[in-house]
């Protein structure tokens, strides 16, 4: 009688299996996913406004969709903060106020610093854990040099994202992921006010600094580039701006 019974794996199965187990899911964006990330990219770009009341047919009809995944697509901001349900309103956009916007950076702060010790120490040892945020970095600066606002916004979160992922911290991963549609979103207002090339440049500092091993001057640049940078931000006044010259768009 053989020893192997048939429905028991083989050792080469296992091998096979334990050598697969390494590998990564691929995932495919789900059509919520894309209309979510329309979503973003579109209050990112200045054409929804904090406080905006956001229509589902009319998303669902731009989009050429049906309004189902746009329904699923808004309760998912909701969860994470970036939409609001108001009885009787619908859905609006989420307000940008002086109080929000500093609970939440000081949140973030305090997560990338943590996340920023963990990714020097690391790159102690080895320096090419860096390779991911240094090629963010270099997709950022090409969407710099061609102007796309949009894109340096979403890069800007990619790469923060990515120094959090690298601390190799799951729990402080996802904290900061219900902060990352929202922060997309800030970040994109304040490309309309302020150089992409200036923005990348502040990037350029950071990881500079952790390939120096530099925590102290690390944490130095996270605070002016995530609080001092956002505070000097009027974004209810810049958000008061560009609903005057949506106006005046609309009455030419």
């Amino acid at each position: 009688m053989s020893r192997n019974s048939p429905n028991m794996p083989t050792d080469t199965t296992q091998k096979t299996s334990s050598k697969l187990a390494t590998l990564t899911p691929l995932s495919a964006k789900t059509l919520v996913d894309q209309v979510v990330d329309a979503i973003v990219e579109a209050t990112a770009m200045g054409v929804f406004l904090p406080g905006d009341r956001i229509v589902e047919a009319e998303v669902a009809r731009s989009l050429n969709v049906s309004r189902i995944p746009v329904r699923e697509a808004l309760r998912l901001l909701e969860s994470q903060g970036v939409v609001v349900s108001e009885r009787y309103r619908g859905m609006r956009l989420m307000s940008v106020n002086i109080d929000r916007l500093e609970k939440s950076l000081k949140v973030r702060l305090a997560l990338e610093k943590l996340a920023g010790g963990e990714v020097i120490n690391r790159a102690r040892v080895d320096p090419s854990v860096l390779a991911p945020l240094e090629e963010v970095l270099k997709r950022m600066h090409a969407a710099a040099d061609a102007g796309d606002s949009f894109q340096v916004a979403r890069l800007d979160t990619e790469f923060h994202h990515c120094l959090c992922q690298l601390s190799q911290n799951d729990i402080l991963v996802r904290a900061w992921e219900p902060l990352s549609r929202q922060l997309t979103i800030i970040f994109g207002l304040s490309t309309l006010k302020k150089g992409v090339k200036s923005i990348v440049a502040e990037h350029d500092d950071v990881i500079e600094a952790i390939r120096r091993g530099d925590i102290e001057a690390f944490d130095s640049l996270m605070e002016v580039h995530i609080l001092d940078y956002s505070r000097a931000v009027d974004y209810e006044k810049l958000v008061e701006q560009l609903r005057k010259l949506e106006s005046r768009r609309k009455a030419s």
